[in-house]
């Protein structure tokens, strides 16, 4: 990728390009690649000193139905493509505060953050999608500020912009972002036994409950009562809804 000029978006703050080592992320394209010939994960690498998408996978790029050719060449324009014209306040909305949530946290947390939303976008044939965004900061500036981050994108059951959380796994904490409050509100934590937490990845994989119950060492019957367990642990329905939860809690 050819890296121009650029600045540090975020409350005006300016950084001449030589400050940020560049060379130094050669590689992570290339893992992009590789972790989308093992899955197809819908991944990439945003950064926020050019406002930008750095990386692709291939992946990512045949669920938006760009190349990644046409992505890097859109730059910052690519967003406006992609988003609802009437969304776009709002995505710059969500892009604040999560970049302040983030910037303001200490070391330790820094490095176990992570957070979702959920958002239409337009792909290149036309056709209008639901998505949500799962991302974690990936590099820090020197100071402590946010410069990239790794995303991967899969469909929501959601119908609009919204549903912002964020994660500190360390601390087993979750905030919700109330677009009506404009605060974060710290969400009920989520405590799932080990062998509840294993059933609930395997589900959530669509691995059948007779093999979830090999695996585990437990009955069928078995399988069933962690199911009603997640449910009522997460204040659910369905397991749908349940496992809907325990994605927003990186939980799973």
């Amino acid at each position: 990728m050819q890296i121009g000029e650029g600045q540090y978006k975020v409350k005006g703050v300016h950084l001449n390009l030589d400050e940020l080592d560049y060379s130094s992320l050669g590689e992570f394209e290339n893992l992009l690649d590789k972790l989308s010939d093992i899955e197809p994960l819908n991944s990439y690498i945003t950064d926020y000193y050019q406002n930008r998408l750095l990386f692709m996978s291939e992946a990512f790029c045949r669920f938006c139905g760009y190349s990644k050719e046409e992505v890097d060449e859109m730059g910052e324009g690519f967003y406006r493509k992609i988003f609802p014209p009437e969304d776009l306040p709002v995505h710059i909305r969500i892009a604040g505060v999560l970049m302040d949530a983030f910037n303001s946290l200490s070391m330790e947390d820094k490095a176990h953050a992570a957070a979702i939303y959920h958002f239409p976008f337009y792909r290149k044939d036309g056709r209008k999608i639901v998505v949500y965004r799962r991302m974690a900061p990936l590099k820090y500036m020197e100071d402590g500020r946010l410069w990239l981050s790794i995303s991967c994108l899969n469909y929501s059951s959601s119908n609009e912009i919204g549903g912002v959380f964020y994660t500190l796994r360390n601390k087993n904490k979750t905030f919700a972002y109330s677009l009506e409050k404009d605060q974060w509100i710290e969400q009920a934590p989520i405590v799932l036994s080990d062998k509840e937490k294993l059933a609930a990845i395997e589900i959530y994989r669509g691995t059948q409950d007779k093999h979830i119950a090999d695996s585990l060492c437990v009955s069928k019957d078995t399988i069933s009562y962690y199911k009603r367990q997640i449910m009522q642990k997460t204040h659910t329905k369905t397991i749908k809804e349940a496992l809907d939860s325990l994605v927003t809690h990186y939980i799973i």
